[in-house]
Order: C-alpha cells, then sequence, then structure tokens
C-alpha cells in the first residue's frame, strides 16, 4: 500500500480522536493550561531531535526579518491552539471538527490574495459545497437537545464556540500562510519548532501547569494522549505531503470529522460521564456532514497536483 495513503490515514485518526480526548481533558483543566502543556511537550520532543541530528539552520539565516516572521508564526499558532481548545470546551468534537474544516477555504483565499494562486472552479466549487453544509448542518441543530454526540448546538454559549473555532481556522490559515512564506529560508520542522517553542513562552504566563499535577491517573493519561498525538499527527501529516500529492492528502484529511464522530461514539459507549446524551438521529446534520465532508474533498482534489519533494 502506498506509504502517502497509510501516514495521511493515521494523521487523520488521530486528528480525528484528538477532540473527543481534549473534551476529557476540558473537565478538568482550563484551555490555555492544556494547550501549554501540549506545546512545552511538543518543543521538548521535537528540540531533541535537533539536538541530537544537529541539523540546525545556518546563523546567517536567522537576521531581524525572520526572526520576527518566527514570532509572528508562535502567535499564529498559539491562537490557533488555544481558540480551537477554548472553542470546543462550548460544543461538542464533531461540531468542532466540522467547524475548523474551514481552514483550508481561509488559506485558499490567503494564497489567491498574498501569493496571486489561482482558484480553480472545481476548487471553488468544493469550498461552495463545504459552506453550503455547514450551513445545513448548523441550521438542523438548532433547538434540538441531544442531536450531537456529547453536546446539541443552538445555545448562546454553543454559538460563540463555533465562532471562536472559526477563528482559530483562520488562525491556522495564517500559520500555514507565514510557513510558506518562510519555506525557503527554514525546513518545515524548524518552523513547526518554532512556532511549539515560542507559542509556549507566550502562554506560559496565563497557564497554570501546577493544576497538571492534580489529575488522576486516568486524567494525566487523557492529557498525555493529546501531547503524544500532536506530535504523531503532525510528523506524519509532514511525512505524507513530502511522500504523496498535496492534494491528495487533504482529500483524505477531509474525513477527519467522521472519525470524530465514530471516535464520539466508542466514547461515550465506554465512558458514560455527565456530559454524554444519546444519540438522536437528525437527517439534515447527517446531510450537513455529508456535504462538508464531500466539498472538503472535492476543493482538495481541486487544486493543482505538486510534486513530491526528493
Amino acid at each position: 500500500m502506498n506509504s502517502g495513503l497509510i501516514l495521511s490515514l493515521v494523521t487523520a485518526l488521530m486528528w480525528g480522536v484528538l477532540p473527543v480526548a481534549l473534551k476529557r481533558v476540558l473537565q478538568h483543566l482550563d484551555p490555555l493550561t492544556i494547550t501549554w502543556v501540549r506545546l512545552v511537550f511538543a518543543t521538548i520532543v521535537v528540540g531533541s531531535y535537533y539536538l541530537w541530528t544537529g541539523k540546525w539552520p545556518t546563523p546567517a539565516k536567522f537576521t531581524r526579518r525572520n526572526i520576527a516572521i518566527l514570532g509572528c508564526v508562535a502567535m499564529a499558532m498559539a491562537a490557533n491552539y488555544w481558540l480551537f481548545l477554548a472553542g470546543l470546551h462550548l460544543v461538542a468534537p464533531s461540531v468542532a471538527q466540522l467547524t475548523i474544516q474551514t481552514g483550508p477555504f481561509f488559506l485558499a483565499l490567503g494564497g489567491w490574495y498574498f501569493f496571486s494562486e489561482k482558484l480553480r472552479r472545481r476548487q471553488i466549487l468544493g469550498f461552495m459545497v463545504m459552506l453550503a453544509g455547514l450551513w445545513v448542518f448548523y441550521s438542523g441543530g438548532q433547538g434540538q437537545a441531544g442531536t450531537e454526540v456529547l453536546a446539541g448546538i443552538g445555545t448562546r454559549d454553543e454559538s460563540t464556540g463555533v465562532v471562536l473555532v472559526i477563528l482559530a481556522a483562520i488562525a491556522w490559515a495564517i500559520y500555514a500562510l507565514i510557513q510558506k512564506f518562510l519555506a525557503a529560508q527554514f525546513p518545515s520542522s524548524f518552523i513547526l519548532l518554532a512556532g511549539y517553542a515560542g507559542a509556549g513562552v507566550l502562554l506560559g504566563p496565563f497557564s497554570s501547569p501546577g493544576a497538571a499535577t492534580s489529575l488522576t491517573w486516568s486524567q494525566g493519561g487523557y492529557l498525555l494522549f493529546c501531547c503524544v498525538n500532536t506530535v504523531i499527527a503532525y510528523g506524519c501529516f509532514a511525512e505524507a505531503v513530502r511522500r504523496w500529492e498535496a492534494p491528495r492528502v487533504s482529500a483524505i484529511l477531509a474525513l477527519t470529522p467522521i472519525v470524530t464522530f465514530f471516535a464520539g461514539i466508542i466514547e461515550s459507549t465506554v465512558v458514560q460521564g455527565e456530559m454524554f446524551r444519546p444519540i438522536s438521529t437528525n437527517s439534515l446534520q447527517f446531510l450537513g456532514a455529508g456535504l462538508v465532508v464531500a466539498g472538503s474533498m472535492a476543493a482538495a482534489l481541486g487544486t493543482r497536483r505538486r510534486q513530491m519533494e526528493p
């Protein structure tokens, strides 16, 4: 089987189950602290790789301009991680995962505006289908308690959660655009390391790491899984793009919301917490979710194919 396909599937699986695990940790820790712990863990792992290999960028690369741009990477990553968790705290994992699919849409708009990238007709059609699917999904969930695995949507807090996740998607697009701008100066893994470390420094003063020491073994296990998930998922994603065409990788990742939905079902049957509600079928929401996935895949496959890195 194609290694790029396997790595893409692993990434979709890891990103799909992550919101369900994060939702569980959010019962005991605040979003800022969880984000800070994940960033510190990722910094240690990726930083250890660079210390072991010694493949640091040459000092000449660290101009004032590049350092300032790396600072922007850190701010965008900090905003993305924190806003997504803050939104996830108010909505169901499946709702958050569907909403974060708007990220590629904002990335495409940014690429068109800042890099003069062309939007192909199939790509535009895919985004239109995705946005229509989101509208159908949210419309179908208004005022219907229990239509989601973990929570319904429709209250003021839940609407705020959706807005926060959309802002997280915008922050992710900004990060991706800056990374694209820096690609000629630094490898993607180093840009990721700079983002992890810088975001950790930015959020450190506002977090409460001592609260993590009060977690039980089970709760700590969920948090550790989220930390490990962050490193593995991004590592597999970067390697998948290196070995396979980026649009095909993106098409596989469009399946992530489906993984989240079923992960929520499995979690609800294994761990009967108060946050879980019984599932009731809502044809409009299922239709909307299907349109989001189909539109995301169409938009991804509608992009111009890129040559794989050597």
